[in-house]
């Protein structure tokens, strides 16, 4: 691999597709739902508010990733134009297919990458699978725990 690798990131299709779905199956069971209407609408707008919160919680607050031979991690947030560094927090998922990250930067804030394969980016998804699970350090504890 050449270092610096620098990773552009953009809001996940196959997140978005997922989260339709959800949506639309839970609005087809409330609709098949033997019940009064005024509870289907409350279930209804229930579930709207839940898939319009999870669709902007799957806004993607890192717009760049580089990383280094060293092992280190530097983001670049939505808005802010400068690299800073980040230190990966224990408990990384790393799959062929979904990879979830949870960064810390100098200044206590947390970032949580979540990077899915598609047509674009499968070499990039690649290329951080292998830095992350043979150069990154997570040598702390687990806080999940």
């Amino acid at each position: 691999m050449q270092f610096p690798i620098t990773i552009g990131l953009h809001r996940s299709r196959f997140l978005d597709t997922i989260l339709v779905l959800a949506a639309l199956s839970a609005t087809a069971a409330i609709l098949g739902f033997p019940c009064s209407p005024s509870i289907r609408a409350g279930l209804f707008i229930a579930v709207l508010v839940l898939a319009i919160q999870a669709w902007y919680s799957l806004t993607p607050t890192i717009k760049a990733i580089r990383l280094e031979r060293t092992g280190e991690i530097f983001i670049a947030r939505v808005g802010e134009g400068v690299f800073v560094q980040a230190t990966p927090k224990p408990g990384a998922t790393i799959h062929p297919w979904l990879s979830i990250i949870r960064l810390m930067t100098e200044d206590g804030r947390t970032a949580t990458l979540i990077a899915t394969v598609n047509r674009k980016n499968g070499e990039n998804l690649r290329r951080l699978r292998m830095f992350i699970r043979w150069q990154a350090n997570f040598s702390g504890p687990n806080d999940d725990a």
